[in-house]
């Protein structure tokens, strides 16, 4: 019993050592990949739920790869190390995208509308606002109810064909890459928070010409609650449009995120 016991655990610290490599590297890209991603990634996430993730990812894609033969040296190590960390923060900033436009569109349309601090700080970030914090939690439920879990896994398992195991991003590809995505996040953003632009545009011309009618009376003070409610109702009548528009190209990005936003 003694000696096929010895020749079973040689095996398997055979095997180990064959898959060992595969296993820290698609480590490092999938924690690169929860350190950013949309969920798991936000601050309020405790780092052990991240690390948990990491794993649970690491476990769920590594079976699925082939990777190619890697040798031991040290630069072959260091090459496997920056690789698969550096796809990884390209997937993970691929995917963060979808968070930094509802940022970016909370941060105008409060600005607009005057309803800034209306509801006090945000949730996970100090700077956010908290019309974006109350659009990032509606768009990551509507994600997660949509089985984002599942579309991130399968499309980090494709992104393997794009990127292969150990192989480092082309520099110039890379920053091209971020120019793009980064162009047209801001694209539509802006897009979606246009009618809210608008109607702050609408209310500064109504006080302007309120003011040169009637110097004399404070039309701020009479302007601020009519300019908060119609905010108000713009926000929740608008939501819909933003949250289902939001979740087409969010969807998009989470099946593809090497692809970018359509």
């Amino acid at each position: 019993m003694a000696a096929e016991f010895t020749t079973i655990l040689g095996r398997l610290v055979e095997q180990f050592d064959h898959v060992w490599l595969l296993f820290a590297g698609v480590f490092l890209r999938m924690g690169a990949v929860s350190f950013l991603a949309p969920g798991i990634g936000e601050l309020s996430v405790p780092p052990r739920v991240r690390l948990a993730a990491a794993m649970a990812l690491t476990i769920i894609v590594a079976p699925a790869i082939t990777p190619p033969a890697i040798g031991e040296s040290a630069t072959a190590l260091g090459a496997l190390l920056v690789g698969e960390t550096v796809a990884g923060l390209l997937i993970g900033f691929s995917l963060r995208l979808s968070i930094f436009i509802f940022q970016i569109f909370g941060a105008i349309a409060a600005q607009s509308l005057s309803i800034t601090q209306l509801f006090g700080p945000g949730l996970g970030h100090d700077q956010e606002s908290p019309l974006a914090t109350i659009f990032i939690s509606a768009g990551l439920a509507l994600a997660c109810a949509a089985g984002l879990h599942v579309k991130v896994a399968l499309a980090l398992i494709e992104t393997y064909e794009m990127i292969p195991f150990g192989v480092v991003a082309n520099s110039g590809e890379t920053a091209d890459f971020i120019v793009r995505q980064s162009a047209k996040a801001l694209s539509l953003t802006l897009g979606l928070a246009a009618p809210f632009v608008l109607i702050g545009m609408a209310y500064s011309a109504a006080l302007a010409a309120s003011n040169r009618a009637m110097p004399q009376m404070a039309a701020v003070f009479v302007g601020a609650p009519a300019i908060a409610l119609a905010g108000l109702m713009l926000v929740a009548g608008a939501s819909w449009a933003v949250l289902s528009r939001w979740s087409e190209f969010s969807s998009a990005l989470f099946i593809a995120p090497l692809a970018g936003l359509p």
